[in-house]
């Protein structure tokens, strides 16, 4: 019989929380799980980085990048040695962008949701689930400190724009998974109950053992610093300004080594090379 792993998708406004949940997970579940972090065209290059530095050029970045992990999760769910794939955001994020933005040089709309409708959503698996995690406009400014600390991180603390937000992943979301999603509200909710909904979403997939090593699972109480085997490559690739803050210590897995970011994660292999972590470029990943 072919082994055929559940995909999970963690979406939803920013201060959800998806980030430190897949932190969790990541650590929790080790080698048995692969991940894709937020997608971010700052870490792209060559071919593969935007065409155009417009929010419009993003857009359209952020959803071919949704196109190739679509086609290549077929592939990656098939592997003996993966028994999840973990997703911090896919189509979700780039539509709702598109609906709640008032950029004059933002992609309309519609356009990102025919792009999605006819290129993305046939080539994912019927294995996808889905877990909106929303957060009330006032708590992801709170959780976030109500002020950015990147200048271009400013637009994520508008209050309209978030308000949008949450329309959109409150009324349209649900609608554009490929089956009903999971809907957790996180106001006023820990995350070990967060959590504990998540690992119930597994549990009704299959995923027992999965599950009841999330529910197990030590939350941190510190953030991690950068470790100092991936201190060169973090200041080398963009630093906090491409990374953002550490989320996790560095963790084994699968013979190397990987420490995950709020936009992204590198990896160091046994020969000693540290890479950008991306499941998509299993023989092509970018050197540091």
């Amino acid at each position: 019989m072919a082994h055929d792993a559940p995909v999970l998708v963690l979406d939803g406004p920013p201060g959800a929380g998806k980030t430190s949940l897949l932190a969790r997970m990541v650590c929790a579940l080790g080698d048995d799980t692969v991940w894709f972090t937020e997608p971010n065209a700052r870490l792209a290059t060559g071919l593969s980085a935007p065409v155009h530095p417009s929010p419009a050029g993003h857009t359209l970045w952020f959803l071919r990048h949704e196109l190739d992990k679509a086609r290549a999760m077929r592939r990656l769910t098939a592997e003996a040695a993966t028994s999840l794939l973990i997703s911090d955001r896919n189509h979700l994020g780039a539509l709702a962008y598109c609906y709640a933005t008032r950029a004059e040089d933002s992609l309309p709309y519609r356009t990102a949701r025919d792009f999605y409708a006819r290129r993305i959503a046939p080539h994912l698996p019927e294995t996808v689930l889905t877990a909106i995690l929303l957060v009330s406009p006032e708590q992801s400014l709170t959780r976030r400190g109500n002020v950015a600390e990147l200048p271009r991180w400013k637009q994520w603390f508008d209050e309209g724009l978030l308000e949008r937000l949450h329309t959109f992943y409150t009324d349209i979301a649900p609608t554009l998974c490929p089956t009903p999603p999971a809907i957790i509200n996180t106001d006023g909710a820990t995350q070990d109950a967060v959590l504990a909904q998540v690992a119930g979403l597994l549990a009704d997939a299959g995923l027992d053992q999965s599950a009841q090593r999330l529910t197990s699972a030590t939350a941190p109480t510190t953030r991690p610093p950068v470790d100092e085997q991936f201190a060169d490559a973090y200041t080398r690739l963009g630093g906090l300004e491409a990374f953002g803050h550490p989320f996790t210590p560095a963790i084994a897995h699968r013979g190397g080594t990987v420490q995950l970011c709020q936009l992204g994660a590198l990896h160091r292999d046994l020969a000693g090379h540290t890479r950008l972590w991306n499941p998509l470029a299993v023989a092509d990943r970018r050197a540091a």
